[in-house]
């Protein structure tokens, strides 16, 4: 299907550039008629101002099954169930068409695309859904996010009774050529069919992790693309033996820092879900990354919307997966600030049980530094909150607006607030300049969560001198 959006985005590039060769050109010329031996004239500047384009971002799609409903064609992936998705946008509409699905298979992913009017707007959107469908039982959500060359998926597990399904979803009107560096508890993995995946344009390929490496607990998956920009998702099923354990979606961490933010990570039940067999996994935990050659020390602050918090102390070996178990915490919601030595990337897994006496999967992702505004939209779920947690050294006055309605809560230097908010509904965001946020829902369908997303960053106009 075509998206005008990423045709405009790519004429926009090319021509600024063409104006800027041409008023460079003209600019000269006119200096050098305006000035004089004496007194040199100053050349005129123009300024250009880059044509407006439509704002675009996909939602992460259905659960998925490796088979179809009758448990035929183990290789393709097949959509089981439809989420709700929420939108907002500061332009007039939001459009949602799907992306195809490939020989892979495909989740039935949701382009939401914001038309432009005289300026690029900004769009934003999340999805949430409850199944219970054979060995897919739980609650998953995710952040709708816009296209890039690089994301870090900090979760998944190939040991028995785990799937992990990494979905490429490419909305962009020519190919993506995608490289996955896949790393485990001994390091990258060296597997063929990790290089030069090519995902059509439009469409989204499916691509289990197993295909590279078998047996492994604990893994993160870098997701490189060139061409056509690319949206990963990853999602993780689990079956305890015979029962159901949960599945969740991961959403992209942020960029290696060293200092990664986790807001809003549910803690519930951790005691309950580790009990019987083939429970290992059922422990709370915080996965580490450092890309980099250098090991890592790390410090996990760890705090809560009334102001309690505590410190756990790690080292990160540089190369491969390290994960943290987290002992001994009550419920709740908390927000993990993990600091290091090293540039990291970050991410929580967490087990709750269900009302149906079973556990669900929750991954929560580390989420980047919003601006001095953001948008965004909740799809309906179980007992949803939104978290926002204050790095900076000043406190924070936040405002959250929706429709004529609109509630201000402070979040003081180094803390953490948690509040109800609506969902469905556009949010508005302002006063959150260097804070971050997430979103978290916990019920008896399960735990899911995902980071709120920083306004789309979109083209200025620019002062072009020779």
């Amino acid at each position: 299907m075509s998206t005008p959006g990423s045709v405009r985005r790519w004429l926009v590039r090319g021509t600024a550039t063409a104006v800027a060769v041409v008023v460079a050109a003209g600019t000269i010329t006119a200096a050098h008629a305006i000035g004089t031996t004496s007194e040199p004239g100053r050349p005129a500047g123009r300024t250009v101002t880059p044509v407006a384009a439509d704002a675009e971002r996909v939602c992460a799609g259905s659960a998925l099954r490796l088979s179809d409903d009758a448990g035929n064609d183990a290789t393709k992936a097949s959509a089981v169930g439809s989420p709700t998705v929420a939108t907002a946008t500061t332009g007039s509409t939001v459009e949602r068409t799907s992306l195809d699905p490939s020989s892979t298979g495909g989740s039935n992913p949701r382009l939401l695309t914001a038309p432009a009017g005289r300026t690029t707007p900004q769009v934003a959107g999340s999805s949430y859904q409850s199944v219970s469908s054979g060995d897919l039982v739980g609650a998953g959500a995710a952040s709708c996010d816009d296209p890039s060359q690089s994301t870090w998926l900090v979760g998944g597990s190939t040991e028995t009774g785990r799937t992990s399904l990494i979905t490429l979803s490419n909305p962009t009107d020519v190919n993506a050529t995608v490289d996955l560096s896949v790393y485990d508890a001994n390091g990258i993995v060296s597997a063929p069919g990790t290089a030069g995946i090519v995902v059509a344009p439009n469409t989204q390929k499916v691509v289990p992790l197993s295909g590279f490496v078998s047996n492994q607990g604990s893994t993160v998956v870098h997701v490189v693309s060139s061409g056509g920009q690319i949206v990963a998702h990853m999602q993780e099923t689990v079956v305890r033996t015979l029962t159901p354990g949960g599945f969740d979606i991961v959403s992209g961490s942020a960029a290696p820092s060293r200092t990664q933010i986790v807001p809003g990570v549910v803690l519930q039940g951790a005691e309950q879900t580790q009990r019987g067999g083939d429970t290992a996994d059922a422990v709370p935990i915080v996965r580490l990354f450092v890309p980099g050659a250098t090991a890592a020390r790390v410090t996990l602050g760890i705090t809560t919307s009334d102001g309690g918090g505590s410190t756990v102390n790690a080292t990160a070996e540089a190369g491969v997966v390290t994960d943290v178990a987290l002992d001994d915490f009550p419920d709740g919601r908390y927000s993990f600030t993990v600091t290091s030595t090293q540039p990291i990337v970050a991410g929580v897994r967490t087990t709750a049980p269900t009302d149906a006496g079973q556990s669900d999967l929750g991954w929560f992702a580390s989420a980047e530094p919003l601006g001095r505004s953001a948008i965004t939209a909740l799809a309906p779920g179980e007992n949803q909150r939104l978290t926002l947690v204050n790095p900076t050294r000043s406190d924070a006055q936040v405002t959250i607006r929706s429709g004529d309605e609109q509630q201000r809560v402070s979040v003081v230097s180094g803390g953490t607030n948690t509040l109800i908010v609506p969902t469905a509904k556009q949010l508005v965001l302002t006063g959150t300049d260097g804070l971050v946020a997430g979103v978290t829902y916990m019920g008896g369908d399960g735990i899911a969560g995902f980071p709120v997303r920083a306004a789309t960053e979109v083209s200025t106009p620019v002062r072009v001198y020779p």
